[in-house]
Parts: C-alpha cells; structure tokens; sequence
C-alpha cells in the first residue's frame, strides 16, 4: 500500500506540468484564434471565452508554482524556493487559485445562459461592451468573494495550508463555496441544458429535413434577398470550420441588397450549443470530486489522513487540474 501511495504521488507531480503544458497550449491557441478575426472579437460570447481563458491560465501559472515548491520541498529540503518566498506565494497563489476557479465556474454559467438566451429570443441583445463590464463586475466579486484567503492560508508542517486557528472560519467558507461555486452552478447548467435539449428537439421536429438554418443576430445579420436570388447567387463564408463551433456562422450575398432577414437555427449554432453542453457536463463532472472531498473531511469530520483519503485526495485534484487543460480543446475540438 506504501508503494502504491508512492506512485500515486509521482504520478500526481508528474501530472501536474502535463496540465500547464497542455492546457496553456490549449489557451492560447483560443486567443490566437479569436483575437486574430475581427468579427470572432466582435462576438459577445467569446469576450466570455478570452477571460474563461485567461483566468484558466492564471490558475495553471499558480499550479506550475506550486509545482515548484512541492519539488523543492520534497527532494531539495526548501533550498531551490526559500521558505520566506513559499510563505507569501502559499497566500497568493491560493487566493489566485481561488478567485480563477469562482469567475471559471461562473463564467461558463454566462456563456450557457447567454447561449440559452440567444436560442429562444432569436436575437442578441448582449454586446461585447456589456459583457466586459459583466466579466469586470464578475472578477471584483471573486476577489471580494475570496479574500478571506489571504487571512488564513500558510505553511504548515511543509505544506500550504490553513492556519488550524482559523478552522472554524475555513469550515464555514468550505459550506458557502460548495453552494456558491458548485451547487448553484449546477443547478444553473443543468436547467439551461435541458431548456437547450428541448429547443433543439423542438427545431429537430420543426424542420425534419433541415436541422440547420440560422438565428438571426447582430453579428450574424446577413443581407439576404427572395428564395429565387438565393438559389442562384454563390454566398461568400467569414470563418474557417474549426472556429465554426466559436462563433455564428457569417455570410453575405454580395450582388444583392438586403430586403430581409433569415430566422431560425444557424448549424454552427447547434453546434456551438452542443460543444457548450458537453463542457458544462465535463465541468460538473471533474469538478465535484473535489467539493465531495472538502465537504466530507471539513464538514463531516472524516480523517483525511488515512490512505484511502489521501488517494481520493489526490484523485479529485487530478481531475480538477485536467478541467482546466482540456477546457478549450472541447470548445475547438468537439463536433
């Protein structure tokens, strides 16, 4: 059992620069993508999508330092990071972490729910300035949110953790977070996508033979003339296929002057709304490991120095770390 304890711990720091290799990959390939088409920027949705992003990356960068201390402090007894620098990165990269997990949870909350919003309004009523304030506004209330941990994080025993004369304030917090950064997310996602299962399944029913047409949205409006000059005019495409699941699809007939505009689901639409799905399932799934492991140790009293504990331990930091690595490549990738 000790040495399979053992294995599991090099595994884990092994693990653990995997996840900042692949997911900084993965995140940047985001910004380079979206920042690099001018009506991809444009998009509301994607403002969500640079900062989920760029909060992602932060917590990765706190990750790779705490990586370091971890190294440093297991095979080189604190010589490679000193212990002065471990005690103010134990504070600060624990608030950071903190703060980049609350705005990702609700950050993909707001693309569901902007996404949600968009399939049954039929228009886009949020724009790229409304979102920036929304994202600003979300950020000061995850560092507001999460300050408390400034107050009581420190080293001890060799390890970043909780000041034990603060456990009754870290038990508290561990129960508000559940709920605020976990169930209520939850319950938001899972709503929304059903209320999304439904609309697609609605349109599905309403257009057998087509499942694909197109919201009509600011960004997306295309110029379009009668049924007869659409079928015979050639439409010029705005996006490449693998930014398709980024952003609306937009097209222009460029003979002809708008008359009218065309409603109903866009296919990368549909699209967009699956890849969405799936990721909110994906972040349920990897994330509630470790609010079960909070809840049963802090809450429910349970040793977690036992072997089973710390394996699981381990086990839902493993699948939190690869959330953050395979964020985006769901989002690109996914069809």
């Amino acid at each position: 059992m000790e040495l399979s304890e053992t294995l599991f711990q090099r595994l884990y720091l092994i693990y653990m620069p995997c996840c900042v290799l692949i997911g900084s990959t993965g995140n940047a390939m985001v910004w380079i993508l979206i920042k690099s088409n001018r009506m991809l920027s444009r998009l509301p949705t994607n403002t969500y999508l640079l900062c989920l992003a760029a909060m992602s990356s932060l917590f990765l960068c706190t990750l790779f330092i705490f990586w370091l201390e971890e190294v440093s402090y297991i095979y080189f007894n604190d010589s490679l990071i000193g212990i002065q620098f471990r005690n103010v990165s134990c504070k600060v990269n624990q608030f950071l972490a903190h703060v980049c997990d609350f705005a990702s949870v609700w950050l993909i909350v707001l693309v569901g729910c902007e996404r949600l919003i968009l399939l049954y309004r039929k228009t886009r009523t949020l724009t790229t300035e409304k979102a920036c304030v929304q994202v600003v506004a979300l950020i000061a209330v995850a560092m507001l949110f999460n300050s408390w941990i400034l107050y009581v994080a420190s080293v001890q025993h060799g390890i970043c953790d909780i000041d034990p004369a603060f456990d009754r304030m870290y038990h508290v917090m561990t129960v508000l977070e559940t709920i605020v950064c976990m169930i209520v997310p939850s319950m938001i996602i899972f709503t929304s996508n059903l209320l999304v299962v439904y609309k697609l399944n609605s349109h599905i029913r309403k257009y057998p033979s087509s499942p694909a047409v197109s919201f009509n949205t600011p960004e997306a409006e295309a110029p379009l003339t009668s049924a007869t000059s659409l079928q015979s005019q050639g439409l010029k495409s705005y996006t490449r296929v693998s930014l398709g699941r980024l952003s609306s699809h937009f097209s222009l007939d460029l003979d002809k002057p708008k008359i009218k505009s065309k409603k109903g689901l866009r296919y990368t639409d549909v699209q967009l709304t699956r890849s969405l799905m799936v990721v909110t399932w994906v972040f349920i799934v990897l994330n509630m490991p470790n609010y079960i492991y909070r809840m049963t140790t802090n809450i429910l009293g349970v040793d977690n120095q036992t072997v089973v504990m710390q394996n699981f331990s381990l086990l839902a930091h493993f699948l939190l770390y690869t959330h953050h690595a395979v964020l985006f490549y769901l989002y690109i990738f996914y069809r």
